[in-house]
């Protein structure tokens, strides 16, 4: 591996781990309290909020753990942007607000939203070469050639066009009659 190869892998791991720091305290923090989580929420307005709330714990204490060893990137990058559009949508509607809770609000909201931009980052490129998907799909093995395309043993040349057929002379006629005919 080269330089920049190992300083990319470096970064997404970096950025992996910031992630993560950002969602597992909130969720390790709801999850203590998660009755309270699911009173807050349905004060706001949110349907089924008990099952809402037992789900986002779930995503914000198992997408971080995924975020940091890089298991499931998709997966795990979804199911944190459902869990932080949902947070964000009904306990940071800054527009609700007025003064200085609604300045509060919405440096939150934004800030999410910076969040959320990293994890659509995370969706595209993967986890990169430290990670434990990496590991697991052998990152480390030396790949296999290519296998070489077969090349014929000499140029061929393009066959050679039949003759297009001509009409048949008819035999009857004598060389006065063509030139009676033209």
């Amino acid at each position: 591996m080269d330089r920049n190869t190992n300083a990319s892998n470096g970064i997404l791991l970096a950025s992996r781990l910031l992630l993560a720091a950002a969602f597992l305290p909130t969720g390790i923090g709801r999850l203590s309290n998660i009755s309270g989580f699911a009173a807050a929420m349905t004060m706001k307005g949110m349907p089924y909020a008990d099952v809402v709330a037992t789900l986002v714990i779930l995503a914000e204490i198992f997408g971080p753990l995924a975020l940091v060893l890089g298991l499931a990137p998709r997966l795990s990058a979804s199911a944190l942007i459902a869990a932080l559009v949902i947070t964000t949508g009904i306990l940071h509607r800054f527009w609700d607000y007025g003064g200085l809770t609604r300045a509060t609000e919405q440096v939150v909201f934004v800030s999410q939203l910076g969040v959320l931009a990293g994890l659509m980052l995370y969706f595209i490129t993967g986890p990169g070469a430290w990670s434990w998907q990496a590991w697991w799909r052998g990152f480390g093995e030396k790949s296999k050639p290519a296998a070489k395309k077969k090349k014929p043993s000499r140029p061929r040349a393009p066959r050679p066009k039949p003759a297009p057929k001509s009409a048949p002379v008819r035999s009857d006629m004598d060389e006065d009659d063509f030139a009676d005919a033209a």
